[in-house]
């Protein structure tokens, strides 16, 4: 592998680093919530459950036979913000709201407030380990094997497929391994107000209201990181995300005070 395929050491750093986070924090934060007592292990699973359902096995599965489609590749071509909306924003939206509206229905005797953080925190954090976290794990052994001069017929892949991936190694700042954690957490936090959402519109019989408001807030958040990050830069799209996540969480905290209204919450 020629010199300029080789990854910088402050870019291994901050791969390795960011995986780490990635793992290590949520770990955590679910072991201090145990000890706390702060989460419950049923709902704590089907969060998981719901975003693994709705993302690796069905959407992602979905998009990834769909890329393959010269029509749809020539639409996202030509129509970048229609595709960020509908593709990046609303079919997310569709899929994971509905997985958690789902949950939230078949969880009868586990939708206290305790419960629908439980979920939030499952859901969010399943994401944060399969998507986020792997690509971090998949980036930092790619970047070891570039530096040690490994090539693509000794990977059995296309001379094209391991060029791009050194291209993109190389070409990206180490910050912005940094940027992809703090982009996390604001997804936990859209995760954690959604599901309180949905559990709250499931406890108060309005499903369809809440799913629909869900799944719009969800378009939102996914169309606003991608148009920000094309047209404005990266910052622009992770303050944008961040204002958005602070003002649905407020707005979702004032739900619990009467969030379970036939029964007593003292899960505080």
């Amino acid at each position: 592998m020629s010199a300029e395929y080789v990854v910088s050491e402050s870019t291994l750093l901050a791969i390795g680093l960011s995986a780490a986070v990635l793992f290590l924090v949520p770990v955590g934060i679910l072991v201090f919530l145990a000890v706390k007592k702060r989460i419950t292990l049923v709902p704590l699973l089907a969060g998981f459950l719901s975003f693994f359902v709705s993302q690796p096995l069905t959407r992602l599965v979905l998009l990834s036979i769909l890329g393959q489609v010269a029509a749809f590749q020539q639409f996202v071509a030509e129509h970048f913000i229609l595709y960020a909306v509908l593709v990046g924003g609303l079919s997310a939206g569709l899929f994971e709201e509905t997985a958690r509206l789902v949950g939230a229905t078949l969880l009868k005797k586990h939708r206290s407030w305790k419960d629908a953080c439980s979920f939030g925190w499952g859901h969010g954090f399943c994401e944060v380990f399969l998507i986020t976290g792997m690509a971090q794990v998949n980036n930092l052994i790619f970047a070891v094997m570039l530096n040690s001069g490994v090539t693509a017929e000794m990977l059995g892949i296309p001379a094209e497929t391991l060029q791009a991936v050194a291209l993109q190694l190389t070409a990206v700042s180490p910050w912005m391994f940094g940027v992809s954690v703090i982009e996390r957490v604001f997804a936990v936090i859209y995760h954690l107000s959604a599901t309180l959402l949905i559990f709250w519109g499931v406890n108060h019989r309005k499903r369809l209201a809440t799913w629909g408001i869900a799944v719009g807030c969800h378009t939102l958040f996914n169309a606003l990181g991608v148009i920000f990050s094309a047209y404005l830069g990266i910052l622009a799209a992770e303050v944008a995300m961040a204002a958005m996540v602070v003002v649905m969480l407020v707005l979702v905290l004032r739900l619990r005070k009467d969030f379970f209204p036939n029964q007593t919450d003292n899960d505080t």
